[in-house]
């Protein structure tokens, strides 16, 4: 077969997607540099009906589908993703190839104007912007006092909504590498760790999506696939795939490697043992499921999805099946004000 010297790069339109999608093209371009890598801009269904709640366009794929039709159709040979919007499920005839070095994973706040600079400053009526169940049912649950308000759209829409001046946000709940890879350090107030906040399943890392029988591109994205990164996010796909249930729930995870030592770990030490916390909650957040679990994963991605399968069934034992049934009850209870003198529905929030 005759090697590609054009390899197109399917990709969102959005800000952050462009960020993170040349971000892989220059690393490409460095282990290739004889190679041309074009990106094709497209909008998905997420982007082009972002005034309407998720659930009535779908709640699955709805940032990837038409992505991958490209894909399959080879106008593009690989396809650049938030990890997180990524289904655990890919349609048959995909892979993830390569999951870049995760970058922090962590939630962040972003605060509006005023004194507050830590959740403890929140008091009743305080507004907190976000469009993620997870984030909101947790903030429920640490700061009962608080409304949540939806706010959907990309980065910079979202912190114009917060800057506006008759903006009804106290603060915004963000994914801390959005905001890093669009520049915006300066706008984070405060990180939240995971005694606080456990994050999105697969949060902070970049998929690369190909063709699974397409060997010369699973040959070419080798390099940039990172194992420590891929063994953290598939032990947390693999709770999410088993909980999921085929829609969006308030999952939150954390995994971290466990080893001795004062600095991070290398790739090499990868193949020790790995934690993993997860919690399942209501929307309102007042019920939870949690637990966590360490187990050797020898650098095995059959033993990191295992440890992903305990720990979804230790929740499940623990209840959290019964708060995914009320979830799934609930979806379309109205939780959120939004400030105007109406009401709006969660039901079709992301996770």
């Amino acid at each position: 077969m005759t090697s590609r010297e054009t390899i197109p790069i399917g990709t969102r339109k959005s800000a952050l997607a462009i960020a993170q999608t040349v971000q892989v093209q220059s690393a490409l371009e460095k282990y290739n540099p004889t190679k041309a890598f074009p990106l094709l801009r497209m909008s998905t269904t997420g982007d082009l009906f972002q005034g309407q709640p998720l659930s009535s366009i779908g709640t699955t794929a709805v940032f990837t589908r038409e992505l991958e039709t490209s894909l399959e159709n080879k106008e593009c040979d690989l396809l650049v993703h938030s990890l997180k919007d990524v289904p655990t499920q890919l349609k048959p005839g995909f892979v993830i190839g390569a999951m870049m070095k995760r970058e922090e994973p962590n939630d962040v706040m972003v605060m509006r104007t005023g004194e507050f600079k830590a959740l403890k400053d929140f008091g009743k009526g305080d507004v907190v912007g976000t469009s993620s169940v997870r984030r909101a049912s947790q903030i429920r649950r640490l700061c009962p006092g608080v409304q949540v308000m939806d706010v959907r759209g990309n980065v910079n829409t979202r912190l114009a909504k917060l800057d506006a001046a008759d903006s009804p946000y106290t603060c915004l709940l963000l994914a801390a590498a959005g905001l890093q890879r669009l520049n915006f350090d300066e706008r984070i107030t405060a990180t939240l760790p995971p005694s606080v906040m456990l994050h999105a399943v697969g949060q902070g890392s970049i998929a690369i999506e190909c063709r699974a029988d397409d060997t010369e591109i699973l040959e070419l994205i080798k390099p940039l696939d990172h194992l420590p990164t891929r063994l953290r996010c598939e032990a947390e796909r693999s709770v999410m795939r088993i909980l999921e249930g085929g829609c969006s729930v308030p999952i939150g995870v954390w995994t971290e490697f466990v080893y001795s030592g004062t600095t991070e770990p290398t790739e090499a030490e990868s193949v020790g043992q790995l934690r993993l916390k997860a919690l399942v909650a209501s929307l309102d957040g007042a019920e939870i499921a949690e637990t966590e679990a360490v187990a050797d994963v020898n650098g095995s991605v059959e033993l990191a999805i295992e440890l992903g399968r305990s720990v979804a069934k230790q929740l499940l034992a623990k209840g959290a099946d019964r708060i995914l049934a009320k979830v799934l009850k609930d979806r379309n209870t109205t939780l959120v004000p939004t400030g105007t003198g109406e009401e709006k529905t969660i039901k079709g929030w992301e996770v």
